[in-house]
């Protein structure tokens, strides 16, 4: 990854957790590593130019987080900048390994965070140091990690992987709680609500998934399960139903940074956040493998052609993933995203939420 990742984030520098308005994340940093993994340096710039547009910036420090009080500003949101300004301090005192290892087993239990956004930039972040270290990387590593730590939010329950389902027959199977029903406000907080008021029904479901001989193996799993879940129900909520791919796909990209110890962790708690997405937001279930063939070149420059962060992520991550394991679903359901997108060009705000392509 050469510097063009670099000169994007300089243009997203100093920027806040959410798009103005607070109605998704700042996905910026995420999409412009993506569309730089992708091999389309040509256009992250410009891209990321585009994208602060929409953007706040970052709140100033208002009370400091310290490593004796850091325990109490977890899920503070609104002290995103103090958890900034901390984690600035973290790494400018120690390497970003050291800084990462001591964070991450203290974040992976709060995966639902902000729609798992806190892992998914986590992650964008730890693939752009692997490639090169530099002080923006290091310093958006910082942020990715910060902002984790602000929007802190836990389902109930330990996941326990002590069953004898695969993960992806385990994501099928798992149950519809608001099947054909309304989902108002935002999904971070649906599906905390949703799993708060069935969580003996959904922690059963989550635990029926087995301990996986390969976690590399497992991952596959699911996320085809993901795209197919995605595919079933893109006429209704798409948007929310992609990341059932993004996050585990996320959590492959940290795999290797990961002590040994924490693999299964990770993969619990990333299993259990995918798990209350569906059983929050599908109402089908995946049914048939019917999809026609996609090239992944042509997914790329419509994804491009969108200007839409979540059609960038899901198209690197899907083609990602479908090199691994190459099911149709992937690439079906990452040109599906595009195309309803392009479909929605002109659609006003309140079609496209009734489409569940945004939220209000």
């Amino acid at each position: 990854m050469n510097s063009t990742f670099d000169e994007a984030l300089e243009r997203l520098r100093g920027t806040g957790s959410e798009v103005a308005g607070g109605v998704a994340p700042n996905h910026g940093p995420m999409a412009a590593e993506a569309l730089v993994a992708l091999g389309c340096d040509d256009v992250v710039v410009a891209w990321s130019d585009r994208y602060r547009r929409q953007l706040d910036a970052l709140p100033p420090p208002r009370s400091a987080v310290t490593a004796e009080n850091w325990a109490q500003a977890l899920g503070a949101i609104d002290r995103f900048g103090d958890w900034v300004a901390f984690f600035r301090t973290q790494l400018a005192e120690a390497p970003w390994r050291v800084v990462f290892e001591e964070w991450i087993g203290r974040l992976l239990p709060a995966t639902p965070s902000a729609g798992a956004h806190g892992l998914i930039r986590t992650a964008h972040a730890v693939r752009a140091l692997d490639d090169a270290e530099t002080e923006l990387r290091v310093e958006e590593l910082g942020v990715a990690l910060g902002y984790w730590a602000a929007y802190h939010r836990k389902l109930p329950g330990t996941p326990r992987l002590a069953g004898a389902l695969d993960l992806g027959d385990a994501l099928l199977r798992m149950p519809l709680f608001l099947k054909n029903q309304a989902r108002p406000g935002m999904p971070r907080e649906v599906y905390l609500r949703v799993m708060q008021g069935h969580g003996e029904e959904f922690s059963k479901a989550v635990d029926a998934a087995a301990e996986p001989e390969s976690v590399e193996d497992a991952l596959s799993s699911l996320t085809e399960a993901g795209a197919r879940m995605y595919l079933a129900n893109a006429s209704s909520q798409p948007l929310v139903l992609l990341h059932t791919v993004t996050a585990p796909a996320a959590l492959r990209m940290l795999l290797p940074h990961l002590p040994a110890g924490l693999h299964n962790t990770a993969l619990a708690y990333t299993w259990q956040n995918v798990a209350a997405t569906a059983a929050a937001y599908a109402d089908e279930e995946p049914q048939g493998d019917d999809w026609a063939t996609q090239e992944p070149s042509d997914i790329v420059d419509r994804s491009i052609a969108t200007d839409d962060p979540h059609a960038l992520k899901f198209a690197e991550a899907c083609i990602r993933e479908h090199r691994r394991n190459p099911h149709p679903a992937y690439l079906a359901a990452a040109a599906d995203w595009a195309s309803r997108l392009h479909r929605a060009r002109d659609w006003s705000a309140a079609e496209r939420d009734a489409a569940g392509m945004e939220f209000r």
